[in-house]
């Protein structure tokens, strides 16, 4: 009994103790142990750029993964792998301006003949922080979890580009440009811009003259 009541006296003590030292030195804690985060950034490569985005569209996607799965030790079936993932992406249209060279420009007395460079898709990619994996189903003795969500997000990823040309995206860059340019270029050169894609051979004639 006098054991257990040492026991009692000691830790009231200690506890008082330490409440005593909170009161005098209220920002006493335990030191956060110190971080220290080390970066080297190598510059590798500058290019330059001339690619005028015209037109972005936005795609939710549901994307279903099913990979067959070998027999296991070639004699018990394995079953089906399956991966559900509910995606937000985009992809977006432009022209690449650096390709335009001087044959594909031509002028007459009042008119800018201007072949513009093809449409193209500058990039496509996956919204990751809307993105997610909805269901996963394994086989049996399926183990490679991480490479079945790996190629759903890589084909999640795909379906945007298709999606996107498939929506026609490219001709709409197209117009979007022609809109956008033609207005300005007549503004600043008081001629009327022609854009066509191929330069009339009259007017190459002419202007070999």
């Amino acid at each position: 009994m006098r054991l257990i009541l040492k026991l009692l006296l000691w830790i009231v003590l200690l506890v008082g103790i330490f409440y005593i030292i909170r009161l005098l030195w209220p920002n006493f804690e335990e030191e956060a142990p110190e971080e220290t985060i080390t970066q080297t950034t190598v510059l590798e490569k500058v290019e330059s750029l001339g690619k005028l985005e015209l037109v972005k569209y936005n795609f939710q996607e549901i994307t279903e993964l099913t990979q067959r799965n070998n027999r296991y030790l070639g004699l018990f079936p394995a079953g089906d792998s399956k991966a559900v993932l509910i995606s937000h992406g985009e992809a977006v249209g432009c022209l690449d301006l650096t390709k335009i060279v001087m044959e594909d420009i031509q002028m007459t007395s009042d008119t800018l003949y201007i072949h513009l460079p093809a449409a193209e898709i500058c990039y496509y990619k996956l919204d990751l922080e809307r993105t997610r994996i909805y269901a996963i189903e394994k086989g049996v003795y399926y183990k490679d979890e991480k490479a079945l969500i790996e190629k759903a997000y890589k084909s999640a990823e795909k379906q945007i580009r298709e999606a996107a040309l498939s929506s026609g995206i490219l001709a709409n860059t197209t117009e979007n440009a022609e809109r956008i340019l033609k207005p300005f270029l007549e503004e600043i050169t008081g001629k009327k811009i022609i854009f066509t894609t191929t330069i009339p051979q009259q007017i190459i004639e002419l202007e070999k003259r």
